[in-house]
């Protein structure tokens, strides 16, 4: 039997040893008929013969006149055999009988494969229910978490990937946070957004993993109440227009906010609409394809801020993990656009700087940004400016700047928004801003990643801007002492330390002498204050007669991170006598024309 199915088996090659090994079996059967009949192997026998016959080349064979023709069958059968006439209905065709012919495995692999899926997915759950069960007792802090990811990472196991993206929804449906006070929450953090699901991904992660509700939550879990506000909540996206992957963003995070922090998530969406303006030369096609991206952020902001501060955005009927209570109006929003990464005491320096923002009429904003930021020029993580120069980039306003002051109220910034685009350089004219000033740190505390596809800032700017450093160091604001912000008190502190400031001619004087004292250079119109900051690597553009970050036109940067600053001042300043103007400006009303005159500027165009 062994020789008869090794020469099937190797019948392909048409080997006389083959097809002699084959007969050689028969033979030996067949002197042995009581062996045959109690053998099952035996019955398949005649079938061997036959593929034998089929698959050999035809020869000379000494055996040729044992071969199977004709008649009966030279074998005896055994009794009640399946396979007589099966043989002898085949046996002329010289195939094998249809119950010989190998059955296809398709069944067979369908079936194994269903087999094997069900024990991994069996194994999977079961690792699943072990880590959730584990952590019943102690959960995880909430920024344990993982990070959802949205695309398949190209650098990480592809199964240890889902796994933890399974363990992380199961975590957040059977392991949810309590719902925080939305009492409480009068305070939002507005997110702009448009069609870049990376970049916002990336914000989301940063807020959440910063947001102040990871202290509420512990408080809640030792058994402590807070009563304090919460600022940054409820979080609001608003999304120009429609796009699926931004979406997708959107709802993985409301998940994760309100499941894991107990914050409301709410989503609004601006409807986009492209203006189709009819140029009638080419100059006014081009300026109508270079202004059109600007005026449409500059629509979606003004809609998106009129939204929050109406409340409008809370009565959207966007899906909620869980019965949610509509928050109170809010009193003040956080503003950051998707391509803005923040700091872990963002949500601090908002909440420590909301009570100065709400009680002090001089104050226009609050902004986490320096635009001259850049790590050799600053150095002091715990100190606070007032500026004249709105920087945007993660800032807060409050509503009475918003809806206009009771003793200004055509000062409201809704009543006209931004009617031709460019709303951060129109936040900077004098008939918005009406003098008033910006909170805003000597180290930034937001970091603007964006630099590719945005509009908010002009190209020139965009290298300078991926240049800001952004403090890693946590300062808890809560417990710093900020009176030294009140209008007349920092005016007098910073003109005592200008005035006193070692006055030099040239930049390489003023580089020499700055690591031992403060110094100052002078510059009389614009243009010369260009080339020296242009000298220094500073911002050079001005917007409204105000050098960016300037203060009373005075620019401060801390060359090679010293103790000493170097002042651009303009020429008013001369002597120790602080002039009447100086930090008095709040709500009277200058020109671009007037102020430049009473600062001492010429109006020579940069």
């Amino acid at each position: 039997l062994v020789l008869s199915y090794y020469s099937i088996n190797n019948c392909s090659h048409h080997t006389i040893s083959g097809t002699s090994a084959c007969w050689v079996g028969y033979l030996h059967l067949n002197s042995h008929p009581r062996a045959l009949r109690h053998s099952a192997p035996a019955r398949h026998l005649p079938a061997l013969l036959i593929l034998c016959r089929q698959t050999r080349k035809p020869m000379h064979n000494p055996l040729q006149h044992r071969r199977v023709v004709g008649g009966a069958l030279p074998l005896i059968q055994p009794h009640n055999s399946p396979y007589d006439h099966s043989i002898r209905s085949n046996r002329r065709i010289g195939v094998a009988p249809a119950s010989l012919q190998t059955k296809s495995n398709g069944p067979l692999l369908v079936f194994r494969t269903v087999v094997i899926t069900i024990i991994v997915l069996c194994v999977i759950w079961g690792y699943l229910i072990v880590q959730i069960v584990s952590n019943i007792d102690h959960p995880q802090p909430t920024h344990s978490l993982a990070r959802p990811f949205f695309d398949t990472p190209s650098k990480r196991s592809l199964i240890g990937w889902l796994l933890r993206q399974k363990i992380n929804h199961l975590k957040l449906q059977l392991q949810p946070m309590p719902l925080l006070d939305v009492a409480h929450m009068d305070s939002p953090v507005l997110i702009f957004t448009y069609n870049r699901a990376d970049y916002l991904e990336r914000t989301l992660w940063k807020v959440f993993e910063h947001h102040p509700a990871h202290t509420q939550q512990q408080a809640t879990r030792t058994g402590k109440t807070s009563t304090s506000r919460i600022v940054g909540a409820p979080i609001i996206i608003s999304q120009d227009g429609r796009n699926l992957q931004v979406q997708a963003v959107i709802d993985t995070y409301r998940d994760l906010f309100e499941m894991k922090l107990g914050v409301p998530l709410f989503r609004i969406e601006h409807p986009r609409e492209v203006p189709k303006p009819k140029p009638t030369s080419y100059f006014d096609t081009y300026d109508a394809e270079w202004s059109t991206p600007y005026k449409l952020l500059a629509s979606h902001y003004g809609w998106a801020l009129d939204q929050t501060f109406s409340g409008s955005a809370y009565n959207i009927g966007d899906k909620h993990n869980r019965r949610t209570p509509t928050p109170p109006l809010p009193q003040r929003v956080i503003i950051l656009e998707e391509d803005i990464e923040i700091a872990s005491d963002f949500f601090s320096l908002m909440n420590s700087t909301a009570h100065l923002l709400d009680k002090d009429g001089t104050l226009f904003a609050v902004s986490a940004f320096n635009d001259n930021g850049k790590e050799q020029f600053v150095a002091d993580t715990k100190r606070l400016v007032r500026s004249d120069f709105f920087p945007g980039l993660g800032w807060m306003m409050s509503r009475s700047v918003w809806e206009g002051p009771a003793s200004h109220p055509g000062a409201g910034l809704k009543k006209n928004w931004a009617p031709d685009g460019f709303w951060d350089d129109w936040l900077r004219e004098s008939a918005q801003r009406w003098g008033r000033q910006v909170i805003r740190p000597e180290v930034s505390r937001t970091f603007h990643f964006g630099n590719i596809h945005g509009v908010s800032e002009g190209a020139e700017n965009k290298d300078i801007l991926s240049e800001i450093e952004l403090d890693n160091n946590y300062v808890h604001w809560e417990d710093q002492d900020l009176s030294y912000l009140g209008p007349s008190l920092f005016a007098d502190n910073y003109w005592n330390r200008v005035s006193r400031a070692k006055l030099v001619e040239t930049v390489i004087e003023a580089k020499s002498y700055v690591a031992h004292h403060d110094v100052r250079l002078v510059y009389s119109n614009f243009e010369l204050f260009r080339r020296l900051a242009w000298d220094f690597g500073i911002m050079q553009d001005e917007k409204a007669g105000i050098p960016r970050t300037g203060y009373e036109g005075i620019v401060e940067i801390r060359y090679g991170r010293g103790d000493f600053f170097i002042f651009l001042t303009p020429p008013y300043v001369m002597g120790e006598e602080k002039p009447a103007h100086f930090g008095m400006k709040p709500w009277k009303e200058y020109s671009k024309e007037s102020l430049m005159q009473e600062l001492g500027i010429n109006n020579v165009p940069i």
